[in-house]
């Protein structure tokens, strides 16, 4: 294999740098949609049915595989209907996942590429992008495209307001500290670039992606520490052996976002009451401490961890739940990634969001947190 020269090198990260700018473009914003997931399921009838993307399609620029290292071709793999969706040719080259080989007719424990069905008939297909295989990503497509103009997910509140000292230490070019707490989605889990994956086309995990996007915009240093453990909920937050390892870096910002594996079954008070619990005894110790909140995508209803229960359940509740956290104390805002995940769940199906087909956010989805989380601190 030939050896990358210093020049090549600078200009893949140049590239890289340049792409990942391009993927935090709101999709609110334009006329443009980058890189769009999709996901291709035959049906029970053996039909693959036109698909739907955030916005009705007037012009495709490219549709290539999720991890973009192949590109299709129009009218031979794809091609786009009178109603702006998507249509996958037979005979083409774009993969799709059976029926067959997404229902499963059992459950089987002992598989790890399936989970129980929430009517408790069967198992679904589930699977997550590792270091050694693609998982659900293996059928889906990023999509990019025009569209005719429209706020329809312009949904996020500016609230600049809440960071007035993490953002003036910023604009000072002071360095500042941020911790990031929270559960898998927050760990990385579902992003391409994260420590355990590594993989084309790296999507950095949304907490990176937006450190980093604060870090180019202010051209400041941001020491970034990720205190997140995959499966926690907010009783683990709140458990004082867990919040030292936060308190010790004595944050300027905390990025806590929990309630994803919580509203299963934690009520929406007990989970904000876990909340303003984390916060206080953070503060007891950093008072300065300011805290973006982040409320999670919604799960696949479909999938149970145990045949017979969903776990979705809180879930379209806990926005709710941050919105009166924040409410109550200075320096707190939350981020309701939820709201966009529903509108787009309105044309979307939940497999085109998802990394796992269970809860973890794909690439797409992780650009979505981060978009919404910068848009909550900075505005536009």
């Amino acid at each position: 294999m030939k050896a990358r020269k210093c020049g090549d090198e600078e200009e893949f990260m140049e590239e890289q740098q340049r792409r990942d700018r391009q993927m935090l473009i709101p999709i609110w914003k334009g006329t443009t949609v980058y890189c769009e997931s999709v996901f291709v399921l035959e049906d029970v009838f053996g039909q693959i049915r036109p698909l739907r993307l955030a916005y009705p399609i007037k012009r495709i620029a490219e549709v290539r595989s999720a991890d973009l290292t192949v590109t299709y071709r129009e009218g031979k793999d794809y091609g786009v209907n009178e109603y702006g969706e998507l249509e996958i040719l037979r005979g083409g080259n774009i993969p799709y996942l059976s029926w067959k080989e997404y229902r499963y007719a059992v459950f089987d424990p002992e598989n790890d590429e399936n989970i129980a069905s929430a009517d408790a008939l069967g198992a679904y297909h589930s699977c997550d992008l590792f270091c050694d295989r693609e998982g659900m990503r293996a059928w889906q497509l990023a999509v990019t495209y025009e569209h005719e103009e429209s706020k329809l997910y312009d949904v996020t509140p500016i609230k600049s307001e809440k960071f007035g000292r993490f953002l003036g230490l910023l604009k000072d070019g002071k360095p500042v500290t941020a911790v990031s707490y929270g559960d898998s989605i927050t760990y990385g889990w579902g992003a391409s670039r994260m420590k355990d994956v590594r993989k084309p086309p790296f999507c950095k995990p949304y907490n990176l992606a937006f450190l980093d996007e604060l870090e180019l915009r202010f051209s400041a240093r941001i020491r970034h520490i990720n205190r997140s453990v995959s499966g926690m909920g907010i009783d683990w937050a709140e458990k004082e052996e867990n919040l030292a390892g936060v308190i010790k870096e004595k944050p300027d910002l905390v990025i806590l976002a929990f309630g994803m594996n919580d509203a299963g079954t934690v009520r929406p008070c007990v989970f904000r009451d876990g909340l303003l619990s984390v916060i206080s005894k953070i503060r007891a110790v950093c008072p300065e401490t300011e805290f973006l909140l982040i409320s999670p995508i919604l799960p696949n209803p479909l999938a149970a961890f145990s045949a017979g229960s969903s776990i979705f359940h809180y879930h379209a509740e806990y926005p709710r739940a941050y919105a009166e956290a924040e409410a109550r104390l200075q320096g707190v805002a939350a981020a309701d990634v939820t709201a966009v995940h529903k509108l787009l769940l309105e044309r979307k199906a939940i497999q085109d969001t998802l990394s796992n087909n269970v809860n973890h956010p794909n690439d797409f989805m992780h650009r979505i947190y981060a978009q919404v989380a910068l848009k909550t601190v900075l505005g536009e």
